[in-house]
């Protein structure tokens, strides 16, 4: 007993000595506390966290702080601000406001009498962006009007083909003034928009880009390199023109406006459509055709003719024409006389029969006769039988041609033309295998006794030698 009471008081003695020692350090925690509060207060407006972030327009944003109760407004990226009189809560160490429908992303400003104070993150909202309207046509440079909701979150917009502006004339909360880029298309537009959940929007209707319109073309017909008069509407959004027969656009014109464009006529130009590109690549087309001045012959007297006399070539605007070929001659380019309707021409010596081609003045192109001049004393045509070519491979040969190494071939060559209106041109240069070959049938020719072929060397290929191959491995008979 003894032992169990001794015991008892050394467990009291010991458990008063362990309360003194919490209330010890309890009073110590507490001043230390309080020293702590003391430095904490030291007057100044402190933001201490605020959210939450991605929170969207009209709804309650927290912001938590010291003497909170100091802040006169807050002001949102964008230009937004929230009065003192408009929290819904303001303590020391809390305001609760509802976020304004202009609010963007970006930092946030707590205002107060002692200074500006500014978060040390950003912002950001959970936004949609809707479009309502929008210009519906337009001239690229010029600047269209979007309608909508959100529009001031809007950070890029794509016209048709991947065109990309990320510049705006003005930004608002309901509405967006953008420039349609120079090579902009017809087509939806797409805004993209940020927030907490980045996303873009493809707007119902299609924004028409305005393109050039050729309305009138004058004078037609129209002279090679002289000019031409386009009229019709938006002409000054033409980069290129191009041309009927003509492989490089013009670019360089002798004037413009939006009204009127005048051009030089190429060399090349032929009939047919006049094709004008804006500076997007989008092309529109004439709905009439320009017609060229040309040269045409309507008869040749005396026909047939010796060579060494006078040709009379009748026709129309011969007065264009600068030069006459005949068959197996060089170009003649002085005339005995020459008008618009008449031109009179000495007949080369060593002509052949053919037609004769006209040159055109400031002009690529030439103009046949629609009849073939005959030669006195020149060899008449051929009598064949049993033809390889007339105009066409004949079926004889079931229409199979093939060849095209070492050169090219032309089977529609108009001239030289020893009978017929066709003739097959070779341009020969050089290497392994033949430029034509002519098969395809099994045919007899026991019935014959003689080949004949009309070959025309051309200048330059006198002293030449040619290889005709008749079903042989090899070239065959060399002539």
């Amino acid at each position: 007993m003894v032992f169990l009471k001794s015991t008892l008081m050394t467990k009291i003695l010991f458990n008063r000595r362990l309360l003194s020692m919490v209330f010890f350090v309890l009073v110590i925690g507490f001043v230390t506390s309080c020293e702590k509060d003391k430095n904490v207060n030291s007057g100044k407006v402190e933001l201490l966290s605020f959210g939450p972030t991605g929170a969207k327009h009209g709804d309650t944003l927290r912001f938590f702080g010291i003497n909170l109760n100091k802040v006169t407004s807050i002001k949102f990226a964008g230009g937004a601000t929230v009065e003192q009189k408009d929290f819904k809560q303001q303590t020391s160490e809390l305001i609760l406001l509802i976020v304004p429908q202009a609010a963007e992303k970006g930092y946030v400003t707590l205002k107060t009498s002692d200074g500006d104070i500014v978060t040390k993150t950003i912002l950001n909202l959970a936004v949609k962006t809707t479009v309502l309207s929008f210009t519906a046509q337009a001239r690229p440079g010029e600047n269209i009007t979007i309608t909508g909701t959100y529009l001031n979150w809007v950070n890029k917009i794509i016209f048709a083909r991947d065109k990309v502006v990320q510049t705006f004339v003005s930004k608002s909360l309901n509405q967006l003034v953008v420039t349609v880029p120079a090579d902009a298309e017809t087509g939806p537009l797409i805004l993209f928009y940020s927030g907490t959940d980045s996303a873009n929007t493809q707007t119902a209707d299609t924004l028409k880009v305005t393109l050039p319109i050729v309305t009138s073309l004058a004078p037609n017909p129209v002279k090679h390199q002289t000019n031409l008069t386009i009229t019709g509407t938006n002409l000054d959004l033409t980069k290129k023109i191009w041309f009927t027969g003509v492989s490089t656009a013009v670019t360089s014109f002798v004037s413009q406006s939006a009204t009127q464009l005048v051009i030089i006529v190429p060399a090349g130009t032929k009939k047919g459509k006049i094709t004008l590109e804006a500076a997007s690549g989008i092309q529109t087309i004439s709905s009439m055709d320009l017609d060229v001045v040309l040269p045409s012959v309507t008869t040749m007297s005396p026909n047939p003719i010796d060579p060494g006399t006078n040709l009379t070539v009748t026709g129309t605007n011969l007065d264009l024409t600068t030069s006459i070929t005949f068959q197996n001659a060089p170009a003649v380019t002085s005339f005995i006389s020459q008008t618009a309707t008449q031109i009179v021409v000495k007949v080369p010596a060593g002509v052949t029969r053919g037609k004769i081609s006209l040159a055109v003045l400031n002009s690529t192109l030439t103009v046949l006769s629609p009849d073939i001049l005959e030669i006195n004393g020149s060899i008449p045509p051929p009598t064949i039988s049993f033809p390889i070519y007339n105009d066409i491979v004949t079926s004889n040969w079931n229409g199979w041609i093939g060849g095209g190494w070492g050169g090219t071939k032309d089977l529609n060559n108009t001239s030289p033309v020893r009978e017929g209106t066709k003739s097959v041109k070779i341009d020969y240069s050089g290497g392994w295998g033949s430029p034509l070959q002519l098969g395809g049938a099994s045919v007899s020719l026991s019935p014959f006794t003689s080949f004949k072929i009309s070959i025309y060397g051309g200048p330059g290929s006198g002293g030449k030698k040619i290889n005709i191959g008749i079903n042989a491995a090899d070239l065959g008979e060399r002539i």
